[in-house]
């Protein structure tokens, strides 16, 4: 049972929620002292709380291991932020709150980037902008719209069709107008309405068909926010309110790679969705191959402002590191040297909401490595709906998530 036995972690559990509501606040305002008091001196006493407690199941445990887990991760983020005599290195702190290692895989990946996959993505795509049509034109915004309704049916049923939702389940889609910067897509876990990006559509100009729209990225962005972060909202209801999915909970630092985790995962099977209704939805092979591609170069482009937000940090703090030389040395490439130190801004206080897309393929894998090890190599696979209902039940801390899971699988 996914129950709180232990009668004082069941008042922890309320006491840290309110607690959440108190540290969105304080992100918004981290320049704000009286604000950085409160924060410390809730988090002391509820931090002292935890530690007076002795769980009572092995579920009790796991929230009370969660609590404790968020709560530090997110202290040392904003103690990161926020004072003057932090003491980690760069490097130490992002391994803190990233996991072992991770730091030295972003740089990794910036030293060895998929140069040829750019290249032939660039190629690919080469002829077909020719008969792009601007996403700012009447009849491209005509065109997006008819798809409105169908891309609401076809989520819902799928959704319904594979467990993800309930029979009763219902939302509100709109279409977002086009800005000059990207709009994002969004969920929203208070009034269940999932806003679509004009982004979501490639409008190209077919002859006598006039202007067409293709919908594979809106489709992507459809599987990400309801049947990622709506179904992880669905399926964490009946939790603990400390692992509910809420507004609050879904901005602390240790969680935010679970939630973006479960949603690219989610994403991600849009590309067999795709695939398996191309005549039906009037799009090609190459259109869905197109966004998976795409998909893998924006993760790739993660890594890297990541990492690169990271060098701009350690040129402030650390005495005598050269950023530009540094990654001249790595990289062997000028270009990107130059580009970076020319272009590039932003250190990890402005790249800080991107954590969640950046690592969440990294901490749903390391769920999925658990999973395998403990139920068998084939499980996700050969219990699809299972798996993927108990790695959407509950948000939790990254940390903590591998072993959430594996005890909603052996519990069930």
């Amino acid at each position: 049972m996914n129950e709180i036995t232990n009668p004082q972690l069941i008042e922890l559990d309320k006491r840290t929620v309110e607690f959440y509501k108190l540290i969105q606040g304080y992100f918004g305002g981290l320049s704000n002292l009286y604000g950085k008091e409160r924060y410390k001196e809730e988090l002391d006493g509820i931090l002292d709380k935890s530690n007076e407690i002795i769980p009572e199941t092995e579920f009790d445990d796991l929230v009370l291991r969660n609590i404790q887990s968020n709560l530090r991760l997110n202290d040392l983020t904003l103690d990161y932020l926020t004072n003057p005599s932090f003491e980690l290195s760069v490097i130490d702190f992002f391994d803190k709150i990233a996991g072992n290692g991770v730091y030295g895989l972003l740089e990794e990946r910036v030293k060895s980037p998929p140069w040829e996959k750019k290249w032939k993505y660039a190629e690919r795509t080469r002829e077909r902008n020719c008969t792009r049509v601007n996403r700012f034109t009447e009849e491209a915004q005509t065109a997006a719209k008819s798809w409105i309704p169908r891309i609401k049916e076809d989520i819902l049923n799928y959704g319904k069709e594979e467990g993800l939702l309930p029979e009763n389940f219902d939302m509100t889609l709109l279409l977002l107008p086009p800005k000059e910067r990207s709009e994002w897509s969004s969920w929203s876990s208070v009034t269940r309405i999932f806003n679509l990006g004009s982004y979501g559509f490639d409008f190209f100009h077919r002859g006598k068909e006039g202007v067409v729209a293709i919908p594979t990225k809106a489709y992507g962005a459809a599987f990400h926010e309801v049947l990622g972060h709506g179904a992880h909202q669905i399926h964490s209801a009946d939790m603990p309110l400390s692992t509910r999915f809420t507004e609050q909970i879904v901005g602390i630092t240790p969680t935010k790679s679970i939630t973006e985790g479960v949603a690219i995962n989610s994403e991600n099977r849009a590309y067999e969705f795709l695939r398996n209704r191309l005549d039906n939805l009037g799009i090609t092979e190459e259109d869905a191959a197109l966004l998976q591609i795409d998909d893998e170069l924006q993760e790739q482009s993660r890594y890297e402002y990541m990492y690169y937000a990271l060098l701009k940090d350690r040129e402030l703090r650390e005495k005598g590191f050269n950023a530009y030389e540094h990654l001249l040395n790595l990289t062997q490439n000028p270009v990107i040297a130059r580009q970076f130190k020319e272009n590039f801004k932003e250190g990890f206080e402005s790249m800080w909401e991107q954590t969640g897309h950046t690592l969440g393929p990294l901490h749903y894998g390391k769920m999925e490595k658990t999973v395998r090890e403990k139920f068998g190599k084939d499980y996700p696979e050969r219990e699809r709906k299972r798996f993927n209902a108990a790695a959407l039940t509950g948000v939790w801390s990254w940390e903590v998530y591998p072993d959430a899971v594996a005890y909603i699988l052996k519990n069930e």
